[in-house]
């Protein structure tokens, strides 16, 4: 029995009725496929945001026309912010090219990788562009709620 004991602590799967903010990605069942939100109802307590979803090729980042993603922001909370591609043969070589903004510079980025943008910083846009391959999406943020 004591295996049961964290059951609640893997989350496999959006919790039930979940209804996100506009400015999140949105889910296109043919290019964008969560896996789990994680908030402060899942599980029970958390004292954290976390999103992740897979990417597929085709995405068209024009038809994403969130604020989030189109338009410079900062948060009251750190973010981290992390993309990864599938090539096997070089687990580096991200397979879309994303183009993110920082505090007014911007990076252009084709290789996997992990972000961390401390609260009140600047950040975005952030376009993905040229998806050749799966890629893995995630933000995690020191917040129960993603405002």
């Amino acid at each position: 029995m004591a295996e049961l004991k964290y059951a609640r602590c893997f989350i496999t799967a959006d919790k039930p009725n979940l209804l996100l903010p506009p400015f999140r990605v949105p889910v296109d069942p043919k290019f964008v496929k969560r896996i789990t939100v994680t908030d402060k109802d899942a599980p029970p307590g958390g004292e954290f945001y976390n999103e992740t979803m897979w990417i597929l090729p085709g995405f068209d980042a024009s038809a994403n026309r969130n604020p989030n993603f189109w338009e410079e922001h900062t948060h009251e909370f750190g973010e981290l912010i992390g993309f990864y591609g599938f090539n096997y043969d070089d687990v580096m070589d991200l397979g879309a090219e994303i183009e993110f903004t920082l505090d007014g510079k911007t990076y252009n980025i084709t290789e996997s990788f992990t972000s961390f943008i401390p609260a009140g910083v600047k950040h975005g846009p952030l376009t993905i562009r040229n998806v050749k391959r799966p890629i893995v999406h995630f933000i995690a943020c020191d917040t129960p709620t993603y405002k």
